[in-house]
């Protein structure tokens, strides 16, 4: 028959001997508990308490290695020497406390310890002080640019306009004022260029565009247009260097091809100039299929 120990839950056989009395009386191998077994209802009862069972729950019989503090500990101990050894050692350090700040408040003068107070609060008036100043500049820095980069903005947008309307004098005017508010927007000098071109100024054109690939090198407008004007006044290495540059940012840019093609070609490299061509007709613009097949006649003219 076999039972289980209701102290450590290890499971054990009876010993048989002979006829069955009502009762056996064994002990647990595991953990040494005396047993008393009934037969008729197989209750197990516990006879000596040498072994408790782990408080823990652990099932193994083993002690934890570090038992925690009855103050620290959150669960329910029993009350003995270990809590009013916990309540002394507190109430002694407490009492130690309480007895240096009575000493320091009695030795101390009230000068003395007003003095490191009134440092500390001057010190703290220093740095709010100086971080007001800061913040305050910082705003005044940025405030007024924001602004003006706003007002700058609208006379753009009014400088296109009339540009569009092809109202020049106009445009010219209020492109200029947007330039003299904000020197760095790329946009007015850019519009001021397409301005200068429909009025034939290209020299100020010229300018203007370097103006812009200076502040923002990566608009590819301004260099089709550097590369076209450049090519008018036959500065044709110029213009391909522009041209390249505008291809480099936007290589699906058929007129910067095309464009490119027509160069080559004044420079009598009639291959570059039909392949330049031919690219352009390959990304939608018809005029470089034309200039394609211009060029693809002379190459077998030639050969």
């Amino acid at each position: 028959m076999k039972y289980v120990c209701p102290m450590c839950k290890t499971a054990g056989n009876i010993p048989e001997e002979g006829a069955a009395p009502p009762a056996t009386q064994t002990t647990c191998k595991k953990c040494g508990t005396d047993l008393s077994i009934v037969h008729e209802t197989g209750r197990v009862q516990a006879l000596t308490e040498k072994h408790r069972a782990p408080v823990d729950g652990d099932s193994s019989g083993r002690r934890s290695k570090y038992k925690m503090s009855p103050v620290l500990s959150t669960r329910p101990q029993e009350k003995g020497r270990r809590d009013h050894l916990a309540i002394c050692v507190f109430a002694l350090v407490l009492c130690a406390l309480i007895a240096t700040g009575v000493y320091f408040s009695l030795n101390i003068s009230q000068g003395a310890l007003n003095q490191p107070l009134q440092m500390i609060s001057e010190l703290v008036d220093d740095v709010v002080g100086y971080g007001k100043s800061i913040w305050g500049q910082i705003q005044k820095e940025r405030q007024p640019k924001n602004k003006q980069a706003r007002q700058a903005q609208k006379h753009v947008r009014k400088g296109y306009n009339y540009y569009k309307d092809n109202r020049l004098k106009e445009a010219l005017e209020k492109l200029s004022l947007a330039i003299e508010i904000n020197p760095e927007n790329y946009e007015a000098y850019f519009w001021r260029a397409r301005t200068y071109i429909r009025m034939g100024q290209f020299d100020n054109a010229i300018a203007d565009l370097n103006q812009v690939v200076g502040i923002n090198p990566r608009y590819s407008p301004a260099y089709d247009n550097l590369g076209w004007l450049l090519m008018r006044r036959n500065k044709f290495d110029e213009s391909l260097s522009n041209l390249n540059k505008s291809i480099e940012l936007k290589p699906d840019n058929g007129w910067a091809h095309y464009m490119r093609g027509r160069v080559f070609f004044n420079k009598g490299d009639l291959q570059k100039a039909f392949e330049n061509a031919n690219a352009a007709c390959k990304l939608g613009y018809k005029d470089g299929c034309r200039d394609a097949k211009r060029y693809e006649s002379k190459l077998t003219q030639n050969s």
